[in-house]
């Protein structure tokens, strides 16, 4: 998923706003030729949350905007989803005082409105709700979740939601039974919308249930708001329990670090149907189903089924008769484990297209229309919330179009298309992001790749937002080439792999990918401070968008090996996992993962990129080493981390690391044009006589245990006068872009 980079504050619902009560502050507004701003001032306390929502009997298209008393943009909608035309923000302040509400005629159109002002969160609910709790809880070292209880009835139609008032927070919530059964589990509530949570379920025995609110990774945490109500008019998500058919076999077990998989037997014939439904029934358990034919290859796989829950379910129509063996078996991307029911039946073919249609669900909000391009199909519409153009369709289907030339001309495979031979794509409001890619298809052979039998390659959809309003500075044309490039990048990868290990590769190529095919249009620069602020963090994490920012390792390999190694990155993906991915490539270049990293960070402090001028900021700087028998103590440096210091040095100095065996220097010295990068290993001489400026690398050259696997490591430097002659550069860098570090905030 794609999000734009501008400072937004909004959420993004999916049913009809609650019911207008006594307590909500309406204020009507007209704009006009002579007012094409309406301006509401706010007082907000501390902490407060507020749902503004724009609404007009003659549907008049809104946009609405708020801003402190500086005029900064803290948040802005056009079209909310449910709400037709009309515009909502949830917003919190980040401070007490006095703020603007704007009201403004999208596209310079006129006509009158009312603008809600209303305590707390819309969650969505319908006029028929009742609200059961609403309260908000803190998720902390000792709380890492927090427990509600609802008391319901058989029948009741629970509608539990998760709102984090921490920015970036991403919820998770799960309904237990009364006997302490997972019932159901959500992570995101709408994806590539929001990181928020919601459960949607028509509950089935009378008694106290429980709502677990936790996080993602379980150690984000911060204060999230839980709303759980009855809402008899709510619309229930897929049923699978109600799809008819013979059961032949229902099993249970135990998934856990102890046995994070199970196998179960089948035998087929051709024509047969199978459905398999896989069911968490207690602890976090997030199950994953895989098929495998009568010659042990993978036929189906499933991770999240489509109903809002972590379940699962496969349904495949036999074509070679013989012995199946469905794996159940948890995320890869956790540690997950408990109690699940799994059941396979024989159930009618058209159950097989009525799952697939589900895992797509991408239902507009108005007529659906289309447009072709030579590859892709591009669905939109002209009314509702997810309202654009022909133009705009065209436009986008034109851009895709030519990114997908763009990118196989680099080397990648063409991704795996539907049934018609076609990429679908769709343009709608994608709250809060520019756009996404989803996989909804696991193929496992890629045809366009005939020498390798991918083992879960995808096929997977496109969608992009309707009008990008309040998601950057950048014409909606600019924006719409990025992030089609961006995103169709991700759907080649799933062309490979949808479920690779080194899950840091997915967003850092796609984001790599915009330098290299959009020109001026690309937003990766934009990426690249989230890096340079922190370069002591692991490589190869994805939090706090570092996956995104460190796309210049990619160009830094690229710079070394070409283009056609970050191709080959994904040509292993296909049949490797993890760090072997990217290292196997490099070892048969005659170089490795551990020297390409070390090359990167080197390369990141000279600023030697094509695109520098543009970054904007230059690496973060530890500090400054200058005196002569002082030891410097520094900690938590994690792997394939570094911290960079300044030399303000006399004389010859020798430099001295302690505490670690993993820690390694290198001297960062300009002069004739270059940075020379000089190896120091754990000890060595700097001796700045000649040189223009010198600087210091210190490097945790541990690799992970396994992607993303982050933990921090203790130094120190020790500093004493005079020494041995400095070694020869290792590698150099042009200086070109070169800015001290520090010295200026900005690349030039």
């Amino acid at each position: 998923m794609r999000y734009g980079v501008f400072p937004l504050i909004l959420a993004c619902v999916s049913a009809p706003a609650f019911a207008q009560t006594s307590e909500d502050d309406i204020r009507p507004g007209e704009v006009s030729a002579d007012q094409a701003r309406v301006d509401f001032e706010i007082d907000l306390s501390d902490g407060q949350l507020v749902t503004l929502t724009t609404r007009s009997e003659a549907n008049f298209d809104t946009v609405l905007r708020i801003t402190d008393t500086n005029g900064q943009t803290l948040a802005e909608n056009d079209d909310y989803s449910g709400g037709g035309l009309q515009s909502q923000v949830i917003f919190q302040p980040p401070a007490p005082g006095h703020y603007t509400a704007s009201v403004t005629g999208y596209g310079g159109s006129f006509g009158s409105f009312e603008l809600q002002i209303s305590e707390g969160v819309d969650f969505g609910l319908t006029e028929a709700a009742q609200i059961l709790a609403r309260d908000v809880v803190s998720l902390d070292n000792s709380n890492p979740t927090r427990s509600v209880g609802v008391d319901l009835s058989e029948g009741d139609i629970l509608v539990a939601n998760t709102y984090a008032i921490s920015p970036g927070m991403d919820t998770t919530l799960e309904l237990r039974s009364p006997a302490g059964n997972i019932l159901a589990q959500n992570d995101d509530s709408r994806e590539g919308g929001t990181l928020n949570s919601r459960i949607l379920l028509q509950i089935n025995e009378t008694g106290r249930h429980e709502l677990v609110i936790g996080s993602y990774s379980g150690a984000d945490f911060g204060d999230v708001m839980i709303s759980a109500a009855i809402d008899p008019d709510a619309e229930l998500p897929y049923d699978f329990t109600a799809i008819e058919g013979t059961e032949i076999t229902r099993q249970s077990g135990t998934i856990d670090d102890n046995q994070p998989s199970r196998e179960f037997h089948v035998s087929l014939e051709t024509g047969q149907t199978l459905l398999v439904l896989a069911d968490a029934q207690s602890g976090d358990l997030d199950p994953v189903l895989r098929v495998l034919g009568p010659d042990g290859e993978p036929v189906a796989l499933n991770d999240d089924r489509g109903d809002g829950s972590l379940n699962s379910a496969v349904a495949l129509t036999i074509e070679t008769p013989g012995e199946y063996t469905v794996s159940m078996e948890r995320y890869r991307g956790g540690n997950s484990g408990g109690e699940f029911t799994l059941v396979m039946s024989l159930v009618d073919a058209g159950i097989v297209d009525e799952l697939r249609a589900l895992r797509e669900n991408i239902s507009l909000s108005g007529e659906t229309l289309s447009i072709r391009t030579e590859d892709f199909v591009v669905y939109y519409t002209l009314d509702g919330v997810d309202a654009s153009s022909e133009d705009y369709a065209r436009e986008v289907g034109v851009s895709l179009q030519a990114n997908l030339d763009a990118q196989t001309a680099i080397g990648f495979a063409e991704p795996i298309r539907d049934e018609d031979g076609l990429y679908r794509a769709f343009v709608s409001e994608v709250g809060g992001a520019l756009g996404f890619a989803r996989p909804v298809e696991t193929v496992f052979d890629n045809p366009d790749t005939p020498d390798v039998r991918e083992e879960t390659a995808a096929r997977a959809i496109f969608v992009i937002d309707n009008d990008f309003v309040g998601l950057g500075d950048a014409s909606p044309s600019s924006l719409i080439r990025a992030t089609a490039t961006h995103e169709l990048n991700h759907i080649v990868q799933y062309g490979y792999d949808a479920v690779e290990e080194l899950d840091w590769l997915y967003e850092s190529t796609a984001s790599w990918i915009e330098t290299v095919t959009v020109g001026e249009d690309q937003d990766a620069t934009d990426y690249v401070a989230s890096d340079f602020s922190r370069p002591g963090r692991c490589w190869s994490t994805s939090d706090e968008g570092l996956d995104y920012g460190q796309w210049t390792l990619l160009q830094s390999i690229a710079d070394q090996h070409g283009n056609e190694m970050i191709v080959r990155f994904w040509e292993n993906a296909a049949l490797m996992d993890g760090l072997e991915t990217m290292d196997a490539a490099l070892q048969d270049a005659g170089s490795s993962l551990g020297e390409a990293v070390t090359r990167w960070r080197a390369q990141n402090y000279a600023l030697d990129y094509d695109l520098a001028p543009v970054f904007t900021q230059t690496v973060e700087v530890t500090g400054t080493l200058s005196a002569s028998g002082r030891g410097y103590g520094k900690g938590r440096l994690e792997q394939l981390g570094v911290n960079y210091f300044t030399l303000d040095l006399s004389g010859p100095t020798t430099l001295t690391v302690s505490r670690s065996d993993d820690v390694v220097l290198f001297v960062l010295g300009q002069r004739g044009g270059e940075i020379q990068v000089i190896s120091l290993g754990q000890s060595g001489t700097v001796d700045p006589a000649g040189w223009e400026h010198v600087g210091l690398m210190v490097m945790n050259a541990a690799m992970p245990e396994a992607p993303g696997a982050c933990s921090g490591e203790r130094y120190q430097l020790e500093i004493s006068e005079g020494g041995s002659p400095m070694p020869a550069a290792a590698f150099r860098f042009s200086d070109r872009h070169f800015i001290i570090p520090g010295e200026n905030a900005e690349a030039e």
